[in-house]
């Protein structure tokens, strides 16, 4: 049985702890507890309102003061005017009791006498929450009590002893439509008889009736376009670019002469196009607070350690879930976005390195509008999860069908910014690293390790200048022009053509990984068979073995793992620059299982790492420097999507720069193993970073 989340709301009553206990106790649950004063929510009923997303069901506590006066109900006060869409279970208790009475056409009055620590037996309807319960006593904790008025749309369920003036008190009723019960008494009390049994009954309820309430999943609207044989991607970002006022997301498959670069992981391209207010989840490891936000207006701040963050994201994109769009796509609409070195870091339970500024290590947009290309079939797809979006489908359609512009040509070196090196590897220090590392190996600390260096290079070019240089002179399976921006300060610039698939999942649970170790570069002479020679030697092999049995380990430790098996081992690929050793990693997930648990369970990527992967990683954060974060380098960059698939590539060949910085970061490295040569793996790193200095220093 899956577990419930259950949201506690706090009204500062001293007995709050013990409803919590007989909650978690009771209940396969988890319970959430917030004061009902908390600053987020009670002046922000749309944060309020997104936070109770994320709960199966609230309980409102008892506490002092009267029901009428909002400073003693607080957020409870909000619950009852929720609409249909965002209606939860709400039990309430005492206080909480009295709210929902009142709040439904019932009156609260003063008792004659308090009653306050006193037991008495009541009576009930024995049906609903109350079914089969026997003989209850209840211990009461109350000066106030409840009247139902003829109007009141309140079904009364259990009541006690009458009052001098002849009334019974009312101790149980729920709503008449809604899916609302109440208790006056305490059933938590030591002396309070059947508690366990009334939460029991009381989380049937709940879960038939949000069995019951589940929003149909959204529809997928979209239409198709043949597009012309000079199809250009490029082209038609641009135009997209001046025609609305919002970058597009744009995850790119390279294409070669019309071709995909690689078919089997670069057939589709995406252009997501973000919306006015788009929904943004962050989350960072220095103050290890999940933030979900609409354009500029915050919904909620919570305390997350890395695996609450990554059920966070989880969570939020259940409630854009879709059923209905094309099966041959793999994208229909959700959160693009990616995950830092650090992020990965923080999920193994290694200290990240020292990061100059709170800044997301965890970014995602939700995408409800998209353009995917399938580069095999020529084809366009429009596609919208908006409702009543006919409109801007057809818009976009007719876009696509206008007579086309001829394809991009890059600038070249006399019309772009031509940029220089602020900062770089030091050959003598790199090399120093190198044998360190191998010290370390010699020592069994580790049998591989991912070496890494950063360049920082300043280029004025607007971002999308250089991307079309970048996917124009080394296109790539997995190319990426993104633009995060948090409505402030906060923003962050991606260019990448990355070769290297980390994992994909499609919408059955089917997963892959396509670790990249072994890299030779494209030189004057180097043939395919040269390339094969190098890269089929015992050392290279080894690297490549390494991070395969690393990745097999991860997959297989993912709950719902099975089947996991390695169709394709240590085969060599060609791009555009280099000639790269793949080997591809396969396995099925439970679809009672979220596949968002092997996405966290094997992160940081293995081949940017090393084995064994915790203990490489705390080696290579003293040698790379505890105060030079890899950042979004060596982290994952991809979409989560709402039919249940998903698809990240590493953060190689990709240079980052944030907003307000001047200096585009740019990553490179090499495995290091006991077979190595420190000047070969210097060459190494160099070879991987010249694709993309030679476009940020204008010498393409």
């Amino acid at each position: 049985m899956n577990q419930g989340r259950i949201l506690f709301l706090d009204a500062y009553d001293s007995f709050s702890n013990n409803i919590v206990s007989l909650l978690r106790d009771s209940l396969p649950v988890t319970v959430e507890c917030i004061k009902i004063n908390d600053a987020r929510f009670v002046l922000n009923d749309e944060a309020f309102r997104h936070y109770l997303h994320g709960f199966d069901a609230v309980v409102a506590g008892p506490g002092p003061g009267h029901p009428a006066n909002p400073v003693d109900v607080g957020v409870i006060g909000k619950l009852w005017s929720l609409s249909d869409d965002d209606l939860l279970p709400v039990l309430g208790i005492c206080l909480g009791f009295q709210s929902l009475a009142l709040a439904f056409g019932a009156s609260v009055h003063r008792l004659p006498r308090p009653r306050h620590g006193l037991v008495r037996q009541i009576e009930h309807c024995d049906s609903d929450i109350f079914a089969n319960a026997d003989e209850l006593n209840a211990t009461l904790y109350h000066s106030l009590h409840v009247r139902l008025r003829q109007l009141a749309e309140l079904i009364p369920l259990a009541r006690t002893e009458a009052t001098a003036d002849g009334d019974p008190i009312l101790m149980g009723l729920r709503h008449r439509s809604k899916p609302f019960w109440g208790v006056q008494y305490h059933p938590e009390s030591v002396c309070s008889s059947g508690g366990p049994g009334l939460v029991q009954r009381w989380w049937d309820a709940v879960r038939k009736w949000n069995a019951r309430a589940q929003p149909a999943p959204r529809n997928v609207g979209w239409m198709s376009v043949q597009l012309p044989h000079d199809f250009n991607v490029a082209s038609l970002v641009s135009t997209i670019r001046n025609s609305w006022d919002r970058e597009p997301f744009l995850l790119e498959s390279g294409c070669r002469e019309g071709k995909p670069i690689n078919s089997e992981t670069g057939r589709f391209t995406i252009i997501g196009m973000r919306g006015q207010g788009s929904l943004q989840l962050c989350w960072s490891t220095v103050d290890k607070v999940f933030m979900v936000a609409k354009g500029e207006c915050t919904i909620s701040r919570s305390k997350a350690d890395a695996p609450d963050a990554f059920r966070l994201l989880d969570e939020q994109l259940e409630q854009y879930t879709a059923t209905d769009g094309l099966a041959e796509v793999p994208f229909w609409g959700g959160l693009v976005g990616y995950i830092s070195y650090e992020a990965g870091l923080a999920t193994i339970n290694v200290a990240p390195t020292n990061t100059p500024a709170v800044r997301p290590d965890i970014w995602f947009e939700l995408v409800e509008r998209s353009v995917v290309i399938d580069h095999v079939l020529n084809a366009a797809y429009v596609q919208s999860i908006k409702a009543k979006d006919e409109v801007w489908l057809s818009e976009m359609e007719s876009l696509l069908r206008l007579p086309y512009t001829p394809p991009f040509t890059p600038p070249g070196v006399e019309s772009t910014c031509t940029g220089c090196i602020v900062s770089g590897p030091d050959q003598h220090d790199y090399c120093r690293k190198v044998s360190a590392c191998q010290d370390e190996l010699r020592a069994g600390e580790s049998y591989e390790l991912c070496l890494t260096e950063q360049t920082l290079v300043r280029n004025a070019a607007e971002p999308w200048s250089l991307y079309q240089e970048l996917r124009h002179t080394n296109p790539a399976p997995f190319g990426a022009y993104l633009r995060f921006h948090d409505g402030g300060e906060v923003g962050l610039d991606v260019i990448g053509s990355s070769p290297e698939r980390f994992l994909s999942w499609s919408r059955s649970g089917r997963c892959q990984f396509r670790p990249i170790k072994g890299t030779v570069k494209k030189t004057p002479g180097m043939t395919r068979e040269d390339a094969e020679a190098i890269l089929f030697s015992e050392k290279e092999q080894a690297e490549n073995l390494m991070i395969v049995d690393l990745i097999r380990h991860d997959l297989s430790g993912t709950p719902g793992s099975h089947n996991v098996s390695c169709p394709k081992l240590m085969q060599v690929e060609e791009y555009e620059t280099v000639f790269q050793l793949v080997s591809v990693i396969e396995g099925d997930i439970d679809r009672s299982v979220s596949p968002m648990a092997a996405l966290s369970a094997s992160l940081p990527p293995g081949s940017m790492t090393g084995a064994p992967k915790k203990r490489s990683c705390k080696i290579l954060r003293r040698l790379e420097g505890v105060d030079k974060p890899r950042g979004l380098y060596s982290g994952v960059v991809g979409y989560l999507e709402v039919g249940g698939g998903g698809d990240f590539s590493v953060v190689i060949r990709t240079a980052y720069k944030w907003f307000g910085e001047d200096s585009w970061h740019v990553g490179a490295g090499g495995a290091v193993t006991a077979l190595s040569d420190e000047q070969a793996e210097w060459e190494e790193m160099l070879a991987k970073r010249q694709s993309l200095l030679d476009v940020l220093l204008g010498a393409t």
